[in-house]
């Protein structure tokens, strides 16, 4: 693994200069030069409750059809809402997931959702990185990356929704789903500013935090919700919470390049994402780095845009595509905006598998998960902890 020093960052030695000069030029960049802008058009938000029970366990289970209604036609996906039995004023993780709301639970009530491409089925190897996909997706094939009856019991609701519902997860995402009911340009003509897929889930999480603002969910505290992801949606989380002040937290797991890693030679880089997954970015971005033309701004900088509310990024130590250490410097470094609000940062170097660095005094978290590229309980018991501190109840009026 090459090893590089955590990144010199000039950031400017007053909050308000970060505020008002520096974060807006740094979230510009961002935008116009990797993950882009959302098309213009307005767009109306409803929903529907298709079915209501008790999951196992006894949580609360919704589904509910949200409806997206933009200039150009309409969408709808299918929301997944597992809820503690509390009068109300309860906290949330909020977070897409890959294969389908069925994946997350062995529930056998719960809609199969997702959509499958052809293109998206077997196995797909590229320089010596794989994917495989499981054809059909099982139902629980996920359910450790959710464990909902856990959430449940520490007080909190979750809610998911499949990516997929917003678009396939290859070039045709701009045929069909999210893209088509605002724009009409498709993956060759699009602007080079406007938005890759990236852009659209993280837009996506938004509109369903407006629904939730809107009493989607009467039981959940909008102002108590935090944005979760794995690997590339680890990337939109990011991007989503950078974007929308809303959120009341972030977490990224094993997001790696263009996620929480610094853009270095090491696992996934820039240069790969550029070849393999354009689609996923601006096209702004893929020109400049197949031209050889560095990036404007590094990961560092998009968690620090998220300051001063809570961030939590998880590595694994088996996960060396998704650069480890990469995201614990970028974690690092993104912490002396922290600093800026009066907060103290976390010290100690690169853990050890099973280690943690956390002060207790900082709204960041990190740890280091022993094992692969995944989700497991040991990341979701750091991240309740973290949640537990730093996601406080409101005080009542």
């Amino acid at each position: 693994m090459t090893v590089l020093a955590e990144p010199e960052i000039g950031y400017p030695q007053h909050r308000t200069t970060w505020e008002n000069v520096v974060r807006p030029q740094v979230m510009a960049q961002f935008r116009d030069e990797i993950y882009g802008r959302v098309p213009e058009g307005r767009v109306e938000l409803d929903w529907r409750l298709l079915e209501e029970g008790r999951a196992p366990g006894g949580a609360i289970r919704r589904q509910i059809a949200v409806t997206l209604s933009g200039p150009l036609g309409t969408l709808t996906v299918t929301v997944l809402v597992h809820l503690p039995v509390q009068a109300g004023g309860v906290p949330a993780y909020l977070g897409l997931n890959f294969r389908g709301n069925h994946t997350c639970t062995l529930d056998d009530a719960v809609l199969r959702t997702g959509i499958d491409h052809p293109a998206q089925t077997g196995q797909i190897h590229y320089d010596g990185l794989r994917e495989a996909f499981e054809i059909p997706p099982a139902r629980g094939s996920h359910a450790h990356r959710w464990p909902l009856e856990r959430i449940a019991e520490r007080g909190y609701a979750a809610i998911t929704v499949s990516y997929l519902q917003v678009g396939p997860d290859h070039a045709g995402i701009f045929s069909s789903g999210l893209h088509t009911i605002l724009s009409s340009t498709g993956s060759n003509d699009r602007p080079a500013e406007e938005w890759g897929a990236i852009g659209m889930w993280a837009w996506t999480l938004s509109r369903l935090q407006d629904a939730l603002e809107k009493g989607m969910v009467p039981e959940v505290d909008p102002a108590r919700v935090t944005v979760v992801g794995h690997s590339r949606l680890g990337k939109t989380a990011l991007w989503a919470a950078a974007t929308d002040p809303r959120f009341a937290a972030a977490i990224s797991n094993d997001s790696g390049c263009l996620g929480a890693a610094l853009s270095r030679p090491v696992g996934e880089t820039p240069e790969v994402l550029a070849r393999i997954r354009p689609y996923w970015f601006a096209r702004a971005f893929s020109s400049r780095v197949l031209e050889g033309r560095p990036l404007p701004v590094d990961q560092h900088q998009l968690i620090a845009c998220i300051a001063p509310r809570p961030v939590y990024v998880a590595s694994a130590s088996e996960d060396d595509n998704a650069d480890p250490e990469g995201e614990f410097l970028s974690w690092r470094a993104a912490a002396r905006v922290w600093e800026l609000y009066g907060y103290p940062r976390p010290s100690g170097g690169f853990p050890a598998p099973g280690g943690t660095r956390e002060n207790g005094r900082t709204p960041l978290g990190y740890h280091l998960r022993p094992g692969e590229h995944s989700i497991e309980r040991f990341d979701w018991e750091h991240w309740l902890d973290f949640c537990d501190r730093w996601v406080p109840e409101r005080p009542s009026r």
